[in-house]
């Protein structure tokens, strides 16, 4: 369950609609006049499994990636570049003639 970045996302979404869902219903209830406290709790509970399941999620990708990336740059290796263009000092020569 490490690498399935598929069950973590999914769990990302169900958590952020949760989420969605508890705050509406805590400001009708404010608005009502209830009291909310228990609801104010599972929402911060609620809050804190969203952005667990969403950092599991991003690293799973960016482990993946760079491991794409690596694998790419293993079947194409790039040349070298230097930080200076090819033509930075490409002079061309000018005959000189003299001036009579």
């Amino acid at each position: 369950m490490k690498n399935n970045e598929k069950f973590w996302k999914t769990t990302e979404i169900v958590l952020g609609v949760i989420g969605a869902a508890l705050l509406v219903l805590i400001l009708v209830l404010k608005l009502l006049g209830k009291n909310i406290p228990a609801l104010t709790y599972t929402i911060i509970g609620i809050v804190i499994l969203f952005l667990i399941s969403d950092e599991f999620a991003r690293s799973i990708r960016r482990r993946r990636e760079k491991e794409q990336a690596a694998k790419e740059a293993a079947e194409h290796p790039a040349e070298p570049e230097s930080s200076l263009p090819k033509d930075a000092f490409a002079f061309e020569e000018k005959s000189e003639e003299p001036k009579q």
